[in-house]
């Protein structure tokens, strides 16, 4: 126990970490009008602070117990005071500077967009022009129309793009027409990160002009650069199965290879006056400057912040702790942006590096290697091995995959990133100068692209690549890191009860397992997703699940996005997709489909969708539990319900309105009972089997994510 101990307090700020995260976290729940009794709550626990300090280990422990509501209450107030709250905006003129380079879609260009009264950002769709490919960012540009705040679809399970978006400062969108817009000709206000953009554009041109094209191209600019939007979603699928994806954004790799090149030529600088202080400034200058070429994207900026504190903490002292090095730049980031508590980027490098610190020594130890090549392979194996321990937890929640053969793309991929950085570097300098030579090295830099795409792809092909379909809970998640966490304490530090805890976690882990598993077993609802203008219906018995839609060209590449995470989540093994308008007769299991009138399990359910249907119609429907109407039907709710008094309606159909994230409560089936889709996400009706084989409504609300 006492070396835990001295480890965590040589690395005080990993101590003050984990309750200033803990703030944060729980900021969401507070008004942003709370923040000023969080301040001061901090500030008092804060003062009773020098009372304490004194070298009895008493008044020790009560400076460390007084420490954790200070920072506790500390990251309360900064989550709630920067917290984005997006405000309703007017339909009127605005005046806004491009934000990055826009992309083109099949109708529209996207780009972001910072209005410059009043100043926030807008997600932006503009109308298609011949000459609108020339935009870069810094362009000012005025525009007519009225932001629309960003809105909850709701359905189960899915990414939460508007809380994304928020958490980045952009709150509003909005599709502006040609007449609507136009550019200020030579008005051009860049601020630093949109400078740095149009850099990192120049240097992007400087290899396509040697010879570069296509998706070599774009793959190296992604590698060297970290200019992704280009890349072919494949390529990007390819590298995610196979656990590299983390080469394809400029992060903590690409700054430690710029780090050690910057290390090993100015290490001379050690034996000369004042020239750790030259070797320090000049190292950061490099890294920084790789930064700011980069286009000073969230993964690069984390990154130099690491090994900016990491560096002078070891100049400062060279018995530094690493860990209290790491957590001093992981406060700093939060406390200027706590929104990256919730960032994947962030959670994966912190993690990775944390890991690779702790476990690298000890798993490089296992075995020795007299010369220099192997030592090298077995350096890579030890550190993605390291890494993939740390990021585990965080690929299962986000990715819902494991690739089981990393070790070895790693193995093959990371040498190439290497050449690919060392030799971009060199063509931006040399091409500009001395063309031949930048084109000849342009060619070596091609091969190594096309090596690093055909290993990707080589492993990727290998049997059993990658594990899919793991769709663990978040509480489920929480529990397996406390396992893990207490093992790696117990097996260290021989903590008996760090052991203890362990088994507790993981015997609810498995109570947990054997109950989801008896719920999917007999669970029975049918979900209406909120697509408006659309339907999209699951009906899901056990394990099984028919897709209801309205689209006849729906496949299940079209509706993945929907279809995979709810499969994933509800444990699914059989699915079908049928479309509404199928005229023809389909019966499977306790399914049975014909027109617009579907019985589920002995659930009668009418969809009238593009069915005109008026009150003389009304008199001739046969009895309905359930009503669903989407699309363009034109019909009153009010004939329904006069028809139907004692049916679930169901709407789906008007485009436009606001989701405000608070889900209905489940009511009682005996109840009235009416939902828009539109307007408060999807809805999930839960049944309850009866002793007849048939199901009736158990109960019925807006879907709430498990």
């Amino acid at each position: 126990m006492s070396d835990l101990s001295d480890r965590l307090h040589t690395a005080p700020f990993v101590r003050l970490l984990v309750p200033f995260i803990a703030g944060i976290v729980l900021g969401d729940q507070f008004r942003p009008e709370y923040k000023w009794l969080f301040l001061g709550l901090s500030i008092a626990f804060s003062l009773l602070l020098p009372y304490f300090v004194s070298v009895t280990f008493k008044r020790e422990s009560l400076f460390g117990m007084i420490l954790i509501p200070a920072f506790l209450f500390l990251g309360l107030f900064i989550a709630t005071d920067l917290r984005y709250v997006p405000q309703p905006l007017h339909e009127k003129g605005y005046f806004a500077v491009v934000d990055e380079y826009p992309i083109e879609k099949e109708k529209s260009y996207r780009a972001v967009i910072r209005l410059l009264d009043p100043k926030i950002k807008v997600l932006a769709y503009f109308e298609k022009t011949d000459s609108f490919h020339l935009v870069e960012p810094g362009f000012v540009v005025w525009f007519r129309g009225k932001p629309e705040q960003l809105r909850k679809t709701g359905n189960p399970f899915e990414f939460d793009y508007q809380a994304y978006a928020i958490r980045n400062q952009i709150g509003h969108r909005i599709f502006i027409k040609n007449k609507d817009y136009h550019f200020l000709a030579g008005q051009k206000r860049p601020n630093l990160a949109e400078e740095s953009l149009i850099v990192r554009d120049r240097l992007i041109k400087i290899i396509e002009e040697c010879g570069l094209k296509s998706e070599i191209l774009h793959l190296v600019s992604s590698v060297s650069l970290g200019a992704r939007e280009e890349l072919e979603p494949e390529i990007t699928q390819s590298f995610s199965k196979t656990g590299v994806t983390h080469v394809l954004a400029v992060s903590g790799m690409n700054v430690a290879i710029i780090f050690v090149v910057l290390d090993f030529f100015l290490r001379f600088l050690n034996r000369k006056k004042w020239g750790v202080i030259i070797q320090v400034v000049l190292i950061l200058a490099g890294v920084w400057g790789y930064a700011f070429v980069t286009g000073l994207s969230a993964s690069v900026l984390r990154a130099a912040a690491m090994f900016t504190f990491i560096l002078i903490g070891k100049s400062l002292s060279r018995n530094a702790n690493i860990y209290n090095s790491l957590a001093a730049s992981a406060f700093v980031l939060l406390c200027f942006n706590p929104s990256l508590v919730y960032d994947v980027g962030f959670q994966l490098s912190y993690a990775a590096v944390f890991s690779i610190v702790y476990f690298h020594p000890f798993l490089y130890g296992l075995r020795y290697f007299k010369y220099w090549v192997p030592d090298q392979i077995w350096i890579m194996i030890t550190v993605s091995l390291a890494a993939q321990i740390g990021t585990i937890p965080f690929l299962l929640h986000y990715f819902h995959q494991f690739p089981t053969w990393f070790l070895l793309a790693n193995l093959m991929v990371i040498p190439l990133v290497t050449v690919i950085l060392y030799l971009s570097c060199i063509v931006f300098v040399v091409a500009p100068i001395v063309p031949f030579l930048g084109i000849l090295m342009t060619k070596i830099l091609e091969w190594a692209g096309q090596g690093m795409l055909f290993s990707v792809r080589f492993v990727e092909k290998l049997p059993y690549s990658v594990i899919e379909g793991i769709y663990p809970s978040d509480f489920t998640l929480f529990l397996m890191v406390i396992f893990a966490v207490l093992l790696t304490v117990f097996i260290l530090y021989k903590i008996r009860m760090a052991l203890f805890g362990s088994l507790i976690s993981l015997l609810i882990v498995l109570l947990l397992s054997n109950l989801k598993t008896y719920q999917k077993q007999v669970q029975q609802e049918i979900v209406v997703f909120n697509l408006p203008g659309k339907l999209l219906v699951a009906f899901t018995d056990a394990r099984e699940t028919i897709w209801l839609t309205s689209d006849k060209n729906s496949t299940a590449e079209k509706l993945k996005s929907y279809t995979r995470p709810y499969e994933g989540f509800r444990g699914i093994h059989r699915s079908k997709i049928i479309c509404l308008t199928d005229s023809s007769l389909f019966i499977r299991g306790s399914f049975a489909h014909h027109q617009n009138f579907i019985n589920f399990k002995g659930l009668a359910l009418f969809v009238p969708a593009e069915r005109k249907v008026n009150s003389s119609d009304l008199k001739n429907l046969p009895h309905a539990d359930l009503i669903i109407m989407s699309g363009k039907n034109k019909a009153e709710l009010s004939l329904f319900k006069e028809r139907f008094p004692d049916a679930v309606l169901v709407e789906n159909r008007t485009a436009g309105n606001v989701f405000d994230g608070n889900d209905k409560p489940l009511i009682d089936s005996n109840e009235a009972k009416y939902f828009n889709a539109t307007t408060g996400g999807a809805v999930r009706i839960a049944l309850e089997p009866a002793a007849n084989q048939s199901s009736k409504i158990q109960r019925c609300g807006y879907f709430s994510s498990e």
